[in-house]
């Protein structure tokens, strides 16, 4: 499990231990001091994958190899990204398998822009969208539709430099300041915005998927209530079944009074994996029963109810953090938990 300081990989880790095979979990991260070190069997620290794909993938391999990996899950998007063209590699010399998808996918679905066209070619149901650099899409889209509009970079993940605009002023101000703006209808009522996690086997298909109607903090889900919703769920079906995607596949999109609109994908582990996993729907264990252990997968039963979320500290030694930044690992899960709600 890689990235073990971001909230994707904690919420991997979680799921993982809630898993009723019990895997050993082997985490890594450049930071030495990333909560996740501290608190996975093992911990190890890696090279930044910016600063030199090699020598990170190198070390990724020794790790995978010494620990006898089955499988890889990535928290960082960025390592996600850089790793997805040398998958193949990493599991002929290592024999673990990473959870990434083939590069042409992530390049479509990590661009905001790329996975509008994609779907919208489909026949999917998307928010009306144009790129706020040109000017006669611009002016076709403003007559179609009136403020509040959504602005938004065309990569980036979670909520940063999303922008609610209200006006033709604010609009002609932002458009210099978000990086490749594109610009998207207002998706309404604010209150009917749901995530929606989806695993499709590489090997059967599509197996199942779980329907959360959220609540945002910070760009994270911080309530979530399942919800049964067949529209919802049939349309995500079709969105997963319309590609060659596969593994975990995390939806994001509001019902409107004109129907569900999807508006993200990301193809990969959500910060939501370990909500989704207390409902029922373990996305890290249906990858390792299905890739792993070969076994043939029923739709998970999910269960109603809510997810609240909540900060949360570890607490660690002088000393063993001294020990991480000399050894570069750690084992044992040293890191300490006190005080818990």
């Amino acid at each position: 499990m890689t990235g073990v300081g971001a909230p994707p990989a904690i919420s991997i880790f979680k799921a993982l231990r809630q898993s009723a095979l019990h895997p050993r979990v082997v985490a890594t991260d450049a930071e030495p001091t990333s909560v996740g070190l501290f608190r996975a069997d093992a911990g190890y620290v890696v090279p930044r994958i910016r600063d030199g794909e090699e020598a990170y993938l190198d070390r990724l391999e020794a790790i995978c190899r010494r620990e006898r990996a089955a499988i890889v899950c990535f928290g960082s998007e960025e390592e996600l990204r850089r790793v997805a063209p040398h998958a193949r590699r990493i599991e002929e010399r290592t024999g673990a398998r990473p959870i990434v998808n083939a590069p042409h996918n992530l390049d479509a679905f990590l661009d905001k822009w790329g996975m509008f066209v994609a779907l919208r070619e489909k026949g999917l149901p998307v928010p009306d969208s144009v790129l706020a650099s040109d000017g006669d899409a611009v002016r076709g889209f403003l007559a179609r539709h009136r403020f509040p509009l959504v602005l938004k970079p065309r990569h980036g993940s979670g909520s940063k430099n999303l922008f609610r605009v209200k006006d033709a002023d604010e609009l002609g101000f932002l458009v210099r300041y978000v990086p490749e703006p594109v610009l998207q209808e207002l998706l309404l009522p604010d209150d009917e915005e749901y995530t929606v996690g989806v695993y499709k086997s590489p090997r059967a298909g599509y197996v199942g998927q779980i329907v959360f109607r959220r609540s945002l903090a910070a760009g994270l889900t911080y309530k979530a209530e399942v919800v049964d919703d067949p529209e919802i769920e049939a349309v995500c079906r079709q969105v997963v079944e319309a590609f060659d995607f596969w593994g975990p596949v995390n939806l994001q999109l509001r019902k409107t009074s004109a129907g569900v609109r999807v508006f993200e994908i990301n193809l990969r582990f959500s910060s939501s994996a370990v909500m989704r996993a207390y409902f029922g729907f373990n996305e890290p264990e249906l990858c390792l029963r299905d890739l792993v252990l070969g076994e043939r997968l029923a739709a998970p039963e999910v269960r109603p109810g809510w997810a609240l979320r909540y900060w949360d500290e570890v607490y660690v030694s002088e000393g063993e953090v001294a020990r991480v930044r000399e050894r570069g690992y750690v084992e044992g899960a040293p890191g300490v938990k006190a005080n818990d709600l």
